[in-house]
């Protein structure tokens, strides 16, 4: 039977659901499996097929403070020289000739890396000398941090002869990396940090003609081995210096420093000294602190190391213990054998101190550091964790840092109240080529300063935490002055066990004294008060204006140390509303547009 037909259309038929489906994530899935993880490897192998790759970075590079000068004054081998090492100085006699010298480091970009050195030296002729040949040595550190944790110590060596005297020699140059094998990727590279050979070879070429300057340059040759000697023994006895632990307490001007540092001071197994690098900044005032950083970092590493002739260059020759910056503040230094007023477990006074002990001879003080299990100092004058990196991996060093803040608005309270006494401080903050502050901008300066240090405490906390080397770790402690007022023995407690210490019952007896007197103190004395009230008294004292501009100038550090913002005047001086928050609960922040790094 024949079908023909007769009339026909198509059908379309659509199905339409929510695009919020289980397809709809099934199919985002498979387009983010196809291309996310092939993009990841490719970026984290540095491209598939690539063999070498290279990539820039600026060293950090920083003058050791360390100088070894020849100069000769005719051409039958008579010289004069002079070094900042004692031993090599004692062996030169008549030929010893102290120079002026000033060595400025300049950040050209203000990227906080150093990029020139300007070193001048000066030396004082007789009528009768003439200068014939200069050659000398500067030491250098040298880090890179970004793909390899690499340090090592260098030296910049130059020499020039003439057979016609002069009076001047200068010198322009650029210190070069010659990298003949790879560098680690990980770990901290020290392959190279010694500085003993390159000064010993590079004495061996400092050489003249003469029979007389061969001599001459085998005595050299054999002073640097001595000078060096000290080095060599120090890293050959490095377990015995592992034994004694060296604790910085790092702080700021008016942030409780003081306070902390005598918890530590009054222990009796405890070397005490009390910012030491003052007399680093007094003798070199008309510096900044930048330029000064290398010279401080020296003088605390000679003080942990017990070695004491490093305030030569600060201090008169015929000096007593009395004469060092706050002496009388640690017990150390007001018991034997140093003073025999106090027994080693006694607690000390420093008026009592500075009346019976105040005639002890310098020397003591290093024979009383050698004789003490733990070393502390309690500094003020570091800005950036960075410029410690060679103490924390000197070898003969057993350095834990201990890092105190307080709230900002406290800390200027305080300062207004003792602004005098830091005037010198502040010009070298605030790089003011040693002028004192004038006193109509006395108040602008304390805000300057203040803004330094709220970024000093950010930086800190930012290399601490964020960007710690595996050399940091377990050896960095942050403090906030209020948790140790307003708990002592329980923050105090949790220090020594940082330091190695035990609290003692006679310690935890005087904590709570001096924590719970009735006055309200004074500037750099430890005297018995209500500390958890001072910490606060701030909040009636100062006016609101004042305490917004503080919290503008520090508001990205208080928000990294747990401050909270007060909003109002009310808010203030409602002392029930609590502004120091628990640090499980603030947020870092980056610094507000007015605050950024330099």
């Amino acid at each position: 039977m024949a079908i023909y037909e007769i009339y026909s259309h198509p059908s379309l038929v659509r199905y339409k659901t929510s695009v919020f489906t289980k397809a709809t994530l099934f199919l985002l899935i498979v387009l983010a499996l196809t291309y996310i993880p092939p993009l990841l490897v490719a970026y984290r192998s540095h491209g598939f097929w690539l063999k070498t790759n290279t990539y820039e970075e600026q060293p950090n590079v920083r003058f050791q403070y360390q100088v070894l000068m020849i100069v000769g004054t005719n051409t039958n081998g008579d010289f004069l020289a002079w070094s900042t090492f004692e031993n090599f100085n004692n062996l030169q006699g008549d030929n010893l000739r102290f120079p002026l010298v000033t060595a400025m480091e300049e950040d050209q970009n203000l990227d906080g890396k150093m990029d020139r050195l300007n070193f001048r030296l000066e030396l004082p002729l007789q009528p009768s000398e003439q200068v014939y040949s200069v050659q000398f040595i500067l030491t250098f550190s040298y880090e890179l941090f970004r793909m390899s944790t690499f340090i090592m110590q260098s030296m910049a060596y130059a020499y020039f002869s003439s057979s016609i005297p002069g009076s001047q020699f200068t010198v322009n140059g650029d210190l070069k990396l010659h990298q003949r094998e790879p560098l680690r990727h990980k770990g901290l590279d020290t392959r190279y940090n010694i500085i003993t050979t390159l000064a010993t070879i590079a004495m061996v070429r400092l050489s003249f003609v003469t029979t007389s300057i061969a001599v001459f340059v085998a005595i050299q040759t054999f002073a640097l081995i001595v000078i060096y000697s000290r080095q060599k023994v120090h890293l050959s006895l490095s377990d015995e210096h592992n034994n004694k632990v060296h604790i910085l307490i790092l702080s700021s001007w008016r942030s409780g420093s003081s306070f902390v540092g005598q918890i530590f001071s009054q222990h009796p197994d405890v070397f005490y000294l009390m910012e030491p690098a003052w007399h680093v900044w007094v003798s070199m005032y008309q510096n900044s602190a930048k330029v000064l950083q290398m010279a401080v970092r020296d003088l605390i590493r000679s003080t942990f190391l017990c070695d004491m002739s490093v305030f030569d260059a600060y201090m008169h020759e015929n000096r007593l213990v009395s004469d060092l910056f706050q002496w009388e503040v640690s017990r150390a230094l007001c018991s034997p054998p140093t003073c025999d007023y106090y027994e080693r477990t006694d607690l000390s006074n420093e008026e009592t101190c500075k009346k019976h002990c105040n005639m002890s001879k310098f020397y003591k003080m290093e024979e009383a550091c050698k004789t003490y299990n733990h070393v502390v100092i309690k500094e003020v004058r570091f800005f950036d964790l960075t410029s410690l990196f060679p103490l924390l991996t000197d070898p003969s060093l057993n350095l834990k840092i201990i890092h105190l803040v307080r709230d900002p608005r406290a800390v200027m309270k305080s300062r207004n109240k003792s602004f005098h006494a830091l005037m010198r401080d502040n010009s070298i903050v605030l790089d003011s080529n040693g002028k004192a502050i004038e006193k109509e901008k006395a108040e602008t300066s304390n805000f300057e300063v203040m803004k330094k240090v709220c970024r000093s405490h950010i930086h800190i906390h930012e290399t601490a935490t964020k960007q710690a080397p595996d050399f940091l770790k377990q050896r960095y402690m942050r403090v906030r002055y209020e948790d140790v007022v307003r708990d002592p023995l329980n923050e105090i407690s949790a220090m020594y066990k940082f330091a190695d210490l035990a609290l003692t019952p006679k310690l935890k007896s005087w904590i709570y004294n001096i924590t719970h007197g009735e006055g309200t103190g004074s500037a750099f004395k430890i005297t018995s008060r209500n500390a958890r009230t001072i910490s606060q008294a701030w909040r009636t004292e100062v006016p609101f204006a004042k305490i917004l501009k503080i919290q503008d100038i520090c508001k990205g550090a208080m928000n990294v140390l747990g401050y909270r913002l007060v909003e109002s005047e009310r808010e203030q001086k409602l002392l029930s509303l609590d502004l120091v928050l628990p640090l499980r609960k603030y947020k870092f922040s980056w610094l507000s547009s007015d605050e950024n790094p330099v």
